[in-house]
């Protein structure tokens, strides 16, 4: 029987649309209640009195497993990838992995260490580390604003999946992304806020679903912490004539009759560029045959550097993939005595032509 989904916005106390601070505050308030290394005295410093008897709201479960539950829930949600994928597919999306369109996001799996996602958040197994640090450890009278107490760190990068249409990759493009990041707003670095960023992104053609562009160091500006990369990473959006397939293939679907499958037929198909590219069928289009047309599928994305890329510029290099045609039948839902009595003739006399081809080339090769 498979167990419920846990909703890990429930386990923060938080709404789906909680922002990232918020949900990075949630936790906090959790983890200094919960936290099986923290002070008694601290903590009854932290809480009222008044609460000590409803610590959280998780309190019908064991301390242990609230522990557990809160620091998996903030591994989720405090990842921009992993909550992406979990708004978008649920925990079984998470934990079983996320086939998107020729791209493949692994299964989100938890190692278990708690205290390893309370240190990424506090940076010590204490949460008034810095400030006790900063007591008994004052900084130097000549150290300058670059070389405080201690290196700084660098903060956790930022992932997040950018869609991309198959006309896209296809042709390229620019994307302008917007991204809302804390910045130090006065000289004294006392004040911060919210503020919109905008990032460039080439998307060469051909760019394949799971590349990975990273802008180093543009996430939150922090004055403690260096500021961690902004990643994107890009998926294949869903397109309702085309999917890609080993990269670069595209695959078309077309529907036949039984009639043009025994005839043959020609149809067109509207390309990624708007191009109307006629198709002959001359065979008998037998159940798995496929059509490949040369070169009609996908830019071949490669990172050439300059010299080959001179080089391979006087060459006649096959830059595209293929396209892939597969057939569905359209079989009658219907057919009259006289309709079958029909067909029952036309295959008989199509069995005995074929007997009798098989007869002739039996003796040809006498």
């Amino acid at each position: 029987m498979n167990r419920p989904e846990l909703d890990y916005y429930a386990v923060l106390d938080q709404p789906r649309g909680a922002s990232k601070e918020q949900i990075t505050l949630a936790y906090r308030r959790l983890a200094i209640r919960l936290c099986p290394h923290r002070d008694k005295k601290d903590e009854q410093d932290f809480v009222p009195l008044a609460q000590e008897g409803r610590l959280t709201h998780l309190s019908p479960m064991g301390e242990p497993r609230q522990w557990a539950y809160v620091n998996m829930a903030f591994d989720v949600l405090g990842n921009d990838l992993y909550r992406a994928i979990y708004d978008r597919y649920g925990e079984a999306g998470l934990f079983e992995g996320v086939m998107l369109p020729n791209g493949y996001f692994p299964p989100y799996q938890y190692d278990g260490d708690h205290m390893k996602v309370y240190e990424r958040v506090f940076g010590s197994y204490s949460p008034y580390a810095n400030v006790i640090d900063a007591i008994s450890n004052p900084p130097s009278l000549y150290a300058t604003r670059q070389h405080g107490i201690g290196v700084r760190s660098k903060d956790a990068s930022t992932e997040r999946i950018i869609e991309l249409s198959l006309e896209e990759v296809r042709t390229g493009c620019v994307k302008l992304m917007n991204v809302w990041r804390q910045e130090i707003v006065d000289a004294k670095e006392s004040r911060m806020e919210k503020r919109k960023h905008t990032l460039k992104l080439n998307i060469a053609p051909g760019t394949t679903a799971g590349t990975r562009f990273c802008f180093k160091e543009e996430g939150d500006r922090y004055p403690a912490t260096i500021p961690g990369d902004i990643i994107f990473i890009a998926a294949d959006k869903p397109h309702p004539d085309f999917e890609r397939r080993n990269q670069h293939d595209l695959v078309y679907r077309q529907s036949i009759g039984l009639c043009q499958a025994f005839t043959g037929f020609t149809f067109f198909i509207c390309t990624l560029d708007r191009r109307q590219l006629k198709v002959v069928i001359t065979d008998v289009v037998q159940p798995g045959y496929t059509k490949v047309v040369p070169l009609e599928g996908l830019p071949k994305c490669r990172n050439l550097d300059a010299v080959t890329a001179i080089k391979e510029a006087n060459k006649k290099v096959e830059q595209f993939g293929d396209l892939i045609i597969e057939f569905d039948y359209i079989f009658p839902k219907y057919l009259t005595p006289h309709m079958k009595h029909i067909t029952r003739e036309f295959f008989r006399e199509f069995r005995k032509l074929e007997i009798e081809l098989e007869e002739e080339e039996e003796r040809n090769m006498v």
